[in-house]
């Protein structure tokens, strides 16, 4: 007998295809003309209250700046502001392998205090579970935030062409902190994680957005590649303008990867009127979280909903970084 009968037996793989296929199974569609893309859900029964969920495994759970229960914390908080609330409240799976050190529970749980502190948000619910040793890479985190509808709504709909692309720092510093502790580089002492928490620094420039979207696994090349597809229009960014650490591009170029498909954790893409780029890019710069923002890109009337990059070379449509996508980036 076998338990795959009747099914698809394709394999599950490394990259977006899985979030992607989850995604179309299980949330609906929802209304409006831009096409949907997996980082939409649906909406909360509350129409006044919004919810979003992430699953956060990272190698190594514990980092140079950081630990697994930080990353989760900001990653479910920067994505509920994104979408356009203020976050107020968190729920938590946590996974652990018996046999973890105590000391590296209590520095988790230090770490998930002092980022929901610093994001403003409360934890409300928390659930824990221990497996054997061997499975489940020492922690696994799942982290639900839930925030309240404020100001106007930052859908991917609200775009047009003559939009600008600014990202509010510098790329790949999250991936290529955690690529150097892994391979030996030393660079994880010049590129710390840019993990932080991102609703104070969404609410200085919020007024002044059509769309925000964080820069997470994937990199900012995934993001402009999922809002380009949404919203129909191409995308044109300036490779020369991209803000990169001259270390994390060393670090990343052991793996074979560029910067702009590496995962950060605390980098939001905008996209932003042409006539208040200046003063989104003032207030970002003025926040300690948005001194590297940069003005990157705009975006096109052209339907295609692609994604062009303007090189010293011209223009051309970009292809994903050699060799096989790194298993377990972050």
């Amino acid at each position: 007998m076998t338990y795959t009968r009747g099914w698809d037996t394709s394999q599950v793989g490394f990259g977006p295809e899985a979030r992607d296929l989850i995604t179309r199974a299980l949330v609906p569609p929802r209304p409006g003309p831009a096409r949907q893309t997996p980082a939409d859900t649906a909406p909360a029964p509350d129409p006044a209250v919004m919810v979003r969920t992430g699953t956060y495994v990272v190698d190594p759970p514990f980092f140079g700046n950081g630990d697994i229960g930080g990353l989760a914390v900001c990653g479910a908080v920067n994505e509920l502001a994104a979408a356009g609330a203020e976050p107020r409240h968190l729920a938590l799976g946590i996974v652990l392998e018996a046999g973890l050190p105590l000391g590296l529970v209590h520095r988790l749980t230090a770490s998930v205090r002092a980022a929901a502190a610093e994001a403003g948000v409360a934890v409300a619910a928390v659930d824990t579970r221990v497996v054997r040793a061997g499975e489940a890479d020492r922690v696994f985190l799942t982290a639900t935030a839930f925030g309240e509808r404020g100001g106007h709504p930052l859908g991917l709909d609200t775009v047009r062409p003559g939009d600008s692309i600014v990202v509010t720092g510098s790329l790949g510093s999250h991936a290529a902190h955690l690529v150097s502790l892994r391979d030996g580089l030393g660079y994880e002492h010049h590129v710390p994680s840019d993990c932080a928490p991102l609703a104070g620094l969404l609410r200085t420039v919020r007024a002044d957005l059509r769309h925000a979207r964080p820069v997470v696994d994937g990199g900012l090349a995934e993001v402009l590649r999922l809002c380009a597809a949404g919203r129909g229009l191409t995308l044109r960014v300036d490779e020369d303008a991209l803000p990169v650490r001259y270390e994390a591009r060393v670090a990343l170029a052991t793996r074979g990867l560029a910067p702009l498909d590496a995962a950060c954790a605390g980098c939001l893409c905008l996209f932003v009127p042409p006539e208040r780029v200046r003063t989104v890019l003032a207030a970002l710069r003025a926040h300690p979280y948005g001194r590297n923002a940069a003005l990157v890109g705009e975006v096109t009337a052209d339907p295609l909903g692609d994604v062009e990059f303007v090189t010293r070379e011209g223009v051309r449509p970009r292809t994903p970084s050699a060799g096989p996508l790194p298993e377990r980036l972050l």
